[in-house]
């Protein structure tokens, strides 16, 4: 008897002893990050390309690519709203590309500025071409934070024979961009 007492004395003592842990090490709990929905005043930033993501069907990422492709700078578009000559209020964004120039070896920046509009959570650009060709981009605003966006090419979609011959999984359908604020 005296065993079983024993016994079971020794086994609540384990239990307690296991059971009970210190608790010191309360790890804080991490608000989500705020989700912007005032589009147009957020936008107002210097951004800058830091992912580029291939979305499948169900907008689940399947391939990511850091968007540093070159020894150069990452592509920004700064967003902002000025005087045009006509000395109207117009909504820009300033896309400022870099590229190593294969002769020289040397980052050559490339700027361009086009208007742009949003409505709800679509982002619309225009951009004219060297051959005086309008182009319209379509993007959906999927998420806006103070610091970061991603967003969504909306008139583009991979078809399964291109992410083939681009070597990407077979199930990519869209290309999304992440941006975050240089500021």
């Amino acid at each position: 008897m005296k065993r079983v007492l024993v016994l079971v004395s020794m086994s609540l003592l384990t239990m307690f002893s296991v059971g009970c842990s210190s608790d010191n090490s309360v790890t804080p709990i991490v608000d989500p990050p705020t989700l912007e929905k005032d589009y147009e005043k957020v936008i107002q930033n210097d951004w800058v390309f830091t992912k580029y993501q291939l979305l499948d069907e169900n907008r689940k990422v399947v391939y990511e690519t850091d968007a540093k492709l070159n020894d150069c700078k990452n592509n920004r578009w700064i967003f902002k709203e000025e005087l045009n000559d006509d000395k109207v209020m117009q909504k820009t964004r300033t896309d400022l590309a870099y590229l190593t120039n294969p002769e020289t070896k040397e980052c050559v920046e490339f700027k361009k500025t086009v208007p742009y509009s949003i409505n709800k959570n679509e982002l619309t650009t225009l951009l004219v071409s060297d051959g005086d060709q309008i182009i319209v981009y379509f993007f959906e605003i999927r998420e806006m934070q103070k610091d970061k966006m991603l967003l969504i090419r909306k008139d583009y979609k991979l078809t399964e024979e291109e992410a083939v011959k681009y070597n990407y999984p077979k199930e990519a359908k869209y290309l999304q961009y992440e941006l975050k604020t240089t500021k």
